[in-house]
């Protein structure tokens, strides 16, 4: 038994001094070296209280912001209604759901949230 011991403190003192198990930021030389047209944008804060035509402008600007959004808004939608889990392909009918419908410019002042509830209602009870 002290066998053992011994070997787990020798094998963690090793291990400490080479450095080998903690977690390190990378070096100043490790780090990858960005070009002026590398740098990514950060993604743009998304409300809970967007509308359509909020939407449509986040989607003519920044795709992957939108896209986020639409992940982030139904996530949020769907906790606060105690949806445990979605069928299959749920991504795709909400994303095409969102588009179409504030793609109709009567729904540039509706939610969302809006949106996303009566899509739920509509093609979320086919689980």
């Amino acid at each position: 038994m002290k066998k053992v011991a011994r070997s787990g403190w020798l094998a963690a003192f090793v291990c400490s001094v080479a450095c080998g198990c903690m977690a390190q930021a990378p070096t100043a030389a490790e780090a990858p070296t960005l070009q002026p047209g590398d740098a990514q944008p950060l993604n743009q804060p998304v409300s809970s209280t967007m509308t359509c035509q909020e939407f449509k402008a986040l989607m003519a600007g920044d795709k992957r912001t939108a896209g986020l959004a639409i992940l982030w808004l139904d996530g949020f939608y769907s906790g606060r209604s105690g949806f445990s889990e979605l069928p299959a392909g749920w991504v795709r009918t909400v994303s095409q759901g969102l588009g179409g419908t504030c793609a109709i410019s009567v729904n540039a002042s509706r939610s969302i949230l809006d949106v996303i509830g009566q899509l739920h209602r509509e093609y979320g009870s086919q689980r």
